[in-house]
C-alpha cells in the first residue's frame, strides 16, 4: 500500500502539469485568433523550392489561405490531399493556397515521394514569416477574404475549409 501512494501522486501530478499545459496552449490559440482576426494580414516575398518568388500582395483581390506546414508532421500530410481537392475546386472563384513548408531540407524528397499532386504554390518558410504570423503548432493556418484581411485562423487540421470558402467567395 505505501508503494501506491506515491505512485498515485505521481500519476496525479502528471496529470495536473498535462492539463495546466493544454490550458495554457489554448489560452494562446485563443489569443492569437482574438489580436489577428479582422486585422489585414500582413504581405510577405518567399520562395518556392525553384526558386520563384511569390508575394501575398499579388492575390489582392482573392480569397488566400495561407498554411504553415512540415513534411514531418502527420496532420499537415492528411491535410494536403484535402487542400488540392479544395483548390481544384475553387481556383477558378478567386481562391488561393499558399502552403508555407517550415522543414525546407525534406521538401524536395517528400514532393517527389508524397503520392499526390499539389498544384498550389508550396513556398520556404523563414523566421521572418514566423514572426508575421505567429504559429503556436502545426498545422496552422490564416484564412484572409478578398479585402485582405484574416478572417479565421485555424490551429489543427482545417477541416471546415470548404464550408467557410462557400461564405467569401
Amino acid at each position: 500500500m505505501r508503494r501506491l501512494v506515491p505512485a498515485f501522486l505521481a500519476l496525479l501530478l502528471f496529470f495536473l502539469v498535462l492539463y495546466l499545459g493544454v490550458q495554457k496552449r489554448e489560452a494562446e490559440v485563443r489569443e492569437l485568433k482574438g489580436t489577428l482576426t479582422g486585422q489585414p494580414a500582413p504581405n510577405f516575398t518567399l520562395k518556392t523550392a525553384d526558386g520563384k518568388e511569390v508575394s501575398l500582395k499579388d492575390f489582392k483581390g482573392k480569397v488566400v489561405l495561407i498554411n504553415f506546414w512540415a513534411t514531418w508532421c502527420p496532420p499537415c500530410r492528411e491535410e494536403l490531399p484535402l487542400f488540392e481537392k479544395i483548390y481544384e475546386k475553387y481556383k477558378d472563384k478567386g481562391f488561393v493556397i499558399l502552403a508555407i513548408n517550415t522543414d525546407p531540407e525534406n521538401l524536395k524528397d517528400f514532393m517527389k515521394d508524397f503520392g499526390v499532386k499539389l498544384t498550389f504554390p508550396i513556398l520556404i518558410g523563414d523566421d521572418k514569416i514566423l514572426d508575421l504570423y505567429p504559429v503556436r503548432g502545426l498545422p496552422t493556418s490564416f484564412l484572409i477574404d478578398r479585402e485582405g484581411k484574416i478572417v479565421k485562423v485555424r490551429l489543427g487540421i482545417y477541416r471546415d475549409l470548404e464550408e467557410d470558402l462557400r461564405k467569401l467567395l
